[in-house]
């Protein structure tokens, strides 16, 4: 059995969970830079992180010009509070392109969303959110080839529909959010973890933001200095997964 997995990461979530697969692990930001758009194996698996209850725009833009072929494709979503109507938005983007999926699935994780949520607040929940049991379950499922359609229901279509669009406009504006205090040494991490190539930053100077963000946040949660600080945020601890690097989140987004 082959199996190859898309995924998408910023602080480390998606990609624990794509380790957790015997598969070849392709990043989405890498397989925009390297013009692969043509993806073909016996199984493959698509991990992407729940952005306001949608599919990150740098995902969706993606998947919609790629072609996939398999006998048995899967989806996965992480998300940390309420994931709306995200699988039919993403089952919506493969069809659009001809493709599709026979196994969708939710993965309740931590939400490090900083102008919304305390860190510190969903790290102590971690024991409620039975991440291991029900990570377990998912891979069981993919390798039974277990199909399992997405069950999203009317309101969550409908509040995906709204945020979705909002999120769409927004993340254009995120760069203004971001400030850098003068504990940054320029090291130049987070212009290396960012995605969208969105930052730049030249050595022993602070980081410029452009107009292109993702809204990850993976330039905030992997600054060694915490120098980068959003001007709405609800904490202040920070956020990697801990089964997760710095250096695989750099080659993840390069």
């Amino acid at each position: 059995m082959y199996l190859k997995i898309v995924y998408f990461t910023g602080t480390g979530n998606c990609l624990a969970v794509a380790k957790r697969f015997d598969a070849e692990l392709l990043s989405v930001p890498q397989l925009i830079k390297n013009n692969c758009y043509e993806l073909t194996d016996d199984l493959i698996g698509i991990i992407y992180p729940d952005y306001a209850n949608s599919v990150p725009n740098i995902v969706e833009n993606y998947l919609k010009k790629c072609k996939i072929k398999a006998d048995y494709v899967f989806v996965i979503a992480t998300y940390g509070c309420f994931a709306g109507g995200t699988l039919h938005k993403m089952r919506t983007i493969l069809e659009s392109n001809g493709n599709k999926a026979d196994c969708y699935n939710k993965l309740l994780m931590v939400d490090n969303y900083l102008p919304l949520f305390d860190v510190k607040e969903q790290i102590a929940k971690l024991p409620q959110k039975d991440i291991e049991t029900n990570l377990n379950r998912i891979v069981e499922e993919v390798n039974a080839r277990t199909v399992k359609k997405e069950n999203d229901s009317l309101t969550d279509k409908l509040l995906t529909c709204i945020l979705g669009s909002f999120e769409h406009k927004y993340v254009k504006y995120t760069s203004k959010m971001f400030r850098v205090t003068d504990s940054c040494i320029g090291c130049g991490i987070c212009a290396k973890v960012c995605p969208v190539k969105n930052i730049s930053q030249t050595d022993k100077n602070k980081p410029v933001f452009a107009a292109d963000c993702e809204s990850c946040f993976a330039c905030t949660h992997n600054c060694p200095q915490g120098a980068i600080q959003p001007k709405l945020q609800r904490s202040r601890e920070r956020f990697r997964n801990p089964e997760i690097t710095l250096n695989e989140i750099i080659e993840a987004n390069n």
